[in-house]
């Protein structure tokens, strides 16, 4: 089952997913849970709250492990050079949640995906809960076999999109009340409006005006502080507006196709688009 909605459903609907995973590992229909999205949108941070609440609520009652796909590759590769990959695959079919996160990086590696694909297969007929991320939506991971692409779209593939305004305002306004600073709700929505990308350039930017206010040691910071500290960060996340740009975006909120604003037509809603 996969997630096509707007950014702040689907962050709505991948925590509850996250809750229900936390309750009840394993025994649930997100096995396994697959995150995707691009750099900075949290794919970290989220399966590893994932980890840290099911220990919360089952303490050592389940064996739990976060790896990137980087170290199991490594574990993988001595095991095999030192004649112990029976005690590698032993030790991963023990684990009752297991996290492995950038699953990308397994492309290309055949023997790595090979031995995932048993581990895969041991941990989820047992009822064991595996949670994975990725840069990039299961059946987009190039040289990855078909059988693990299969599995992995077997539970809940949540992709992680970039956070809608409301969004990053309220993330913004967290991150300053986590500090204990003030920021004009002005100088949120200037954030908020001109940092698009991911959430880490969000916190790049608050991270940045708290520092200049404890060093200029002011309590408040209004928007043209915030202009003259972020204009270099603020420079390099504006994208470039053409013509077509306006264009497609026009058409977008008229609901034609872009191609009709230059048509002879003498037709209502072509005319009002066009103007």
């Amino acid at each position: 089952m996969s997630l096509i909605a707007s950014s702040k459903e689907i962050v709505t609907a991948a925590r509850s997913a996250a809750m229900a995973i936390s309750e009840n590992p394993g025994k649930n229909s997100f096995n396994p849970f697959f995150v995707y999205g691009t750099t900075g949108l949290g794919k970290t941070h989220l399966v590893q709250s994932i980890g840290n609440r099911i220990k919360k609520e089952h303490g050592d009652d389940l064996s739990i492990l976060y790896v990137s796909s980087e170290t199991f590759t490594n574990e993988f590769v001595q095991a095999i050079r030192n004649n112990r990959a029976s005690e590698f695959s032993t030790f991963y079919r023990t684990i009752d949640v297991l996290i492995v996160d950038d699953i990308q990086f397994f492309s290309g590696k055949e023997k790595t995906q090979e031995e995932f694909f048993h581990i895969f297969n041991a941990l989820h007929q047992e009822g064991k809960q595996i949670i994975l991320s990725s840069d990039r939506a299961p059946k987009d991971v190039p040289d990855i076999e078909e059988r693990l692409i299969s599995r992995f779209s077997w539970g809940l593939s949540a992709d992680l999109q970039i956070p809608e305004f409301e969004t990053r305002y309220a993330i913004l306004e967290r991150k300053s009340a986590d500090n204990g600073i003030t920021i004009d709700p002005k100088v949120l929505e200037f954030i908020a409006h001109n940092f698009k990308s991911n959430v880490r350039d969000l916190e790049g930017a608050i991270i940045k005006l708290l520092a200049t206010a404890s060093l200029k040691q002011v309590d408040e910071i209004d928007t043209q502080i915030a202009k003259n500290v972020l204009k270099d960060m603020v420079r390099s996340s504006n994208t470039q507006i053409s013509i077509e740009s306006i264009q497609n975006y026009v058409c977008d909120y008229f609901g034609i196709e872009s191609n009709r604003v230059r048509e002879k037509t003498r037709k209502q809603e072509v005319v009002e688009a066009r103007q």
